[in-house]
C-alpha cells in the first residue's frame, strides 16, 4: 500500500471514529436528560404527596381541635345550667312546707269537667277530674314528697320544656300515650297527668289554683 493510501485510509478511519464517538455522546446526552426529567417528575409527584398528606393531617388535627373545642363548650354549658338549676331546687327544698299546707285544683275547666275523686294526704294531693271521654289527674306534692310514675331513663319518653310568661319553667313527658305536665315553685311540686297530647294538656296549667280563691270564685260566680 501506497503512503497516500494509506494516509487516506487512516484519514477515513479517524473520520469514523469521530461519528462514532459523536453518536455515542448524543445518545448518552438523551439518556441523560431523559433519566433527568423522569426524576424530576417524580420528585415532583413525590413533593405534592407529601404536601397533600401534610394538608390533610393539617385538617384532621383542625377539625379534632374543633370537636375538642365543642364538647368542652357542651359540657360547660350543661355544667353552668346543672349547677343553677341544683342551687334553685337546693334553695326550694330548704324553704319549702314539708306539708301541704294550701291545697290547690284546677278551677274553671270546660268542656264538662267534674271532681270526681280527692285523695288528700299530709304529702300529697290527688285531684282526678273527669268528663265523657277523657280523665284529668293533677298531684300537688311536696318537693321532697314528689314520686313521678314514669321512668325518665326510658328510652321511648320524649321530653321537653317551656316556660311561661311569668318565668316558671315546665317540663312534659311524654310515653305510653300519656302526657305529664310538670313544675315545681318555692312551695310545691306540681303534676298534670292526661291522655291528651301535650298541647292540649298545656292549657290545664292555666286552671291552677288555691281551692280557697277557687271556692270563692265560684260562689261568686
Amino acid at each position: 500500500m501506497s503512503l497516500e493510501n494509506n494516509e487516506t485510509f487512516e484519514n477515513e478511519q479517524n473520520d469514523l471514529t469521530e461519528q462514532v464517538k459523536e453518536q455515542n455522546s448524543e445518545l448518552y446526552e438523551e439518556n441523560f436528560e431523559g433519566d433527568y426529567d423522569n426524576e424530576t417528575e417524580n420528585q415532583k409527584s413525590q413533593s405534592n404527596l407529601s404536601k397533600i398528606i401534610l394538608y390533610i393531617i393539617y385538617a384532621i388535627v383542625i377539625i379534632l381541635c374543633l370537636i375538642v373545642l365543642a364538647k368542652n363548650l357542651f359540657f360547660k354549658n350543661n355544667g353552668d345550667n346543672t349547677k343553677t338549676s341544683s342551687s334553685v331546687s337546693e334553695s326550694a327544698v330548704v324553704n319549702a312546707p314539708e306539708k301541704i299546707m294550701d291545697l290547690y285544683v284546677l278551677a274553671d275547666l270546660a268542656d264538662g269537667y267534674e271532681l270526681v275523686n280527692q285523695d288528700v294526704s299530709e304529702t300529697k294531693a290527688v285531684s282526678t277530674y273527669k268528663n265523657k271521654t277523657t280523665e284529668i289527674a293533677f298531684t300537688q306534692s311536696t318537693i321532697d314528697g314528689y314520686k313521678p310514675e314514669y321512668d325518665t331513663s326510658n328510652e321511648d319518653i320524649v321530653v321537653s320544656k317551656f316556660s311561661t310568661g311569668d318565668g316558671q319553667d315546665y317540663t312534659a313527658y311524654q310515653i305510653d300515650g300519656k302526657c305529664y305536665i310538670v313544675w315545681t315553685t318555692n312551695e310545691y311540686t306540681f303534676e298534670i297527668k292526661t291522655s291528651l297530647k301535650k298541647s292540649e294538656s298545656i292549657p290545664f296549667i292555666f286552671n291552677v289554683q288555691k281551692s280557697e280563691d277557687a271556692s270563692s270564685t265560684s260562689e261568686s260566680a
